[in-house]
């Protein structure tokens, strides 16, 4: 009755996580341990459902948790599947917090366990996921090597990007023999990709073009859509400007066709870039002009920004300076709403390219801009302020311009007065690459890799010194002297079915390891930040060292040799009944 109870609460619980309620379906799962069971099977499921669900609510200590106890579960059964995904699960978790060593480690073991087991679709999984850590790995790298202007990381990060690429081709050649059209599609996308980020753009140009052809096959829009946005920047880059205009136009078509406002504005951004520099600024500028129409309609400020900036170069670039103008001041309100200082930087840069170029035909008395709404389908609204030279002062929302009388009266003699230093101050702030021409939307169009093939990753391994941290980190309070149940939600029977299977001689395994994890699951979580095994007293220590890199059944068994006699973690035998 207790194991029914406990079973229909953890179906609803995984009903509401399909619904996606999260909150709701933990909120079961969690009275279903309170409710208990004996059934090993039922306990991993609902442990590896929380897990999934922290996961997706990105409480990833919760979730590492849960995980935990789910591949100790499946260590305690010998389903050596069952703990090659908790492996996964708890690597995935940890490429999501950025910690890729120890992604790296628990996904190797996955490997490892595939490979033990002669499972080809298990060993596929691997080595996508290992792929996957190393771009992640790679781009921030890559990004910190460029902040920091570091070579050595710099080849750091392309060591990261060659290593992803190697076991995507593995991915893809097991994929290939299994026939599995899938996955050899998105090692085709992940492979472009991962050129892209290698800079090896003919290479990335051949895999997307892999992906397309196959896509094609099975109608996939949405595949066809990011093959051919991915093929357009690469040839971007190559400075094949008609070559990368034809594949975004396609692109936009196909985002049109399938209805994703999203990724509809994003394409017409990236169509009206390659336009613009293609020197078709008119026809950028309608692109532009749908990319603003849907960001409004998301109500994307930063998508607006984007647009109304572009637009105001396109125009500037027109020589139509009031168009420009009426697009900037909307810039400038829309770079204050998102603390843009960037943006901001951009914008005063732009202004003096205007104010420069013809002051007089844009000027009232040298302090108010003259502006012309008439591009603009849909014209907003502008304040009389935004209009005057010292709103363009303003470097955050609640900033009153510097030095502003505070009498009304005074405030036009002041901003005339004010007008030729503030010409100074943007003259001296100007920056040669933010002219307007061709290098200037170059450097604005969002030519990042597109990890659109890259899903998050439903595998990773479990390692020595990995394995063990994450165990004596998995529980925040210590449980009244280790006498709490070893697994929460296994009952009184399950504890009963614990004990027969640790006292049981052909079991010595779990007598040495299992129940040592157990009990440090139950213990105080120590320090987060901490990267090495914990300290071993005096005795063993020695050997430890030497060990490190060893099994974690080697390690564990070290560690239960340095404890001391009391501090053990036995189950007590069962009382034998006297026939």
């Amino acid at each position: 009755m207790q194991d029914r109870s406990c079973y229909k609460l953890t179906q609803e619980g995984e009903r509401l996580f399909r619904m996606q309620k999260y909150e709701q379906g933990i909120d079961l799962l969690k009275k279903a341990l309170e409710v208990g069971t004996d059934d090993f099977s039922l306990l991993s499921a609902i442990y590896c459902q929380l897990g999934n669900a922290h996961t997706m609510l990105k409480d990833y200590e919760q979730a590492l948790k849960f995980h935990t106890y789910d591949i100790l579960v499946e260590r305690l059964l010998g389903n050596k599947e069952g703990e090659a995904k908790s492996c996964a699960n708890l690597g995935n978790i940890f490429k999501m917090k950025g910690a890729y060593n120890d992604a790296l480690t628990f996904t190797f073991k996955q490997l490892d366990f595939a490979e033990e087991l002669g499972d080809k679709v298990l060993k596929s999984r691997a080595y996508y996921n290992i792929a996957t850590i190393y771009v992640e790995r790679g781009r921030c790298t890559k990004l910190e090597a460029a902040e920091e202007k570091n070579e050595a990381k710099n080849v750091e990060a392309t060591s990261d990007f060659e290593n992803a690429a190697k076991y995507f081709k593995l991915n893809l050649e097991v994929a290939e023999k299994l026939e599995d059209a899938l996955t050899m599609g998105r090692c085709y996308g992940s492979l472009g990709n991962t050129f892209y980020c290698l800079g090896d753009y003919d290479q990335s140009i051949h895999f997307h073009k892999l992906r397309l052809e196959l896509s094609q096959q099975y109608g996939d829009r949405a595949s066809m859509r990011r093959a051919h946005a991915n093929i357009a920047n690469c040839h971007a880059l190559k400075s094949n400007m008609p070559l990368a205009i034809q594949h975004y136009k396609l692109a936009y078509n196909l985002a049109m066709e399938i209805g994703n406002k999203t990724e509809e504005a994003q394409m017409a951004y990236s169509l009206a870039n390659a336009l613009y520099i293609g020197k078709e600024v008119q026809k950028a500028i309608t692109y532009f002009q749908r990319h603003l129409k849907i960001a409004r309609s998301l109500e994307d400020i930063s998508g607006q920004l984007r647009s109304y900036y572009s637009l105001a170069l396109s125009f500037n670039n027109l020589c139509e300076r009031r168009k420009a103008l009426y697009f900037l001041v909307l810039a400038k309100r829309s770079s204050l709403q998102v603390n843009d200082t960037s943006a901001i930087t951009d914008i005063d840069n732009l202004l003096n390219e205007i104010l420069e170029a013809g002051q007089e035909d844009v000027l009232v008395d040298d302090i108010e801009l003259i502006i012309d709404q008439s591009a603009d389908p849909a014209p907003a609204d502008i304040e009389h302020r935004e209009l005057r030279l010292t709103y363009f002062q303003k470097r955050n929302i609640n900033d009153r311009p510097v030095n502003t009388p505070e009498d009304p009266l005074a405030e036009d003699r002041y901003e005339k007065e004010e007008f030729f230093d503030m010409l100074a101050k943007l003259q001296s702030k100007r920056m040669n690459d933010q002219r307007v021409d061709a290098s200037v939307l170059n450097t604005n169009i969002d030519f990042r890799v597109r990890q659109t093939d890259t899903e998050p990753d439903n595998s990773s391994t479990d390692g020595s010194e990995v394995l063990i941290d994450l165990i004596l980190n998995a529980q925040e309070r210590r449980m009244d002297d280790q006498r709490a149940p070893f697994l929460p939600g296994l009952n009184p029977n399950g504890q009963i079915i614990l004990r027969r299977l640790n006292t049981d001689p052909g079991n010595e395994e779990l007598d040495d390891h299992l129940v040592e994890w157990l009990m440090r699951v139950q213990s105080q979580r120590l320090d987060e930040q901490r990267s090495e095994l914990p300290p071993i007293k005096p005795e063993g220590q020695e050997e430890l060292d030497k060990k490190k890199e060893e099994d974690v059944t080697a390690i564990v068994m070290r560690m239960q040799a340095g404890r001391l006699e009391d501090q053990r973690a036995h189950l007590p035998n069962i009382p034998t009944t006297k026939n």
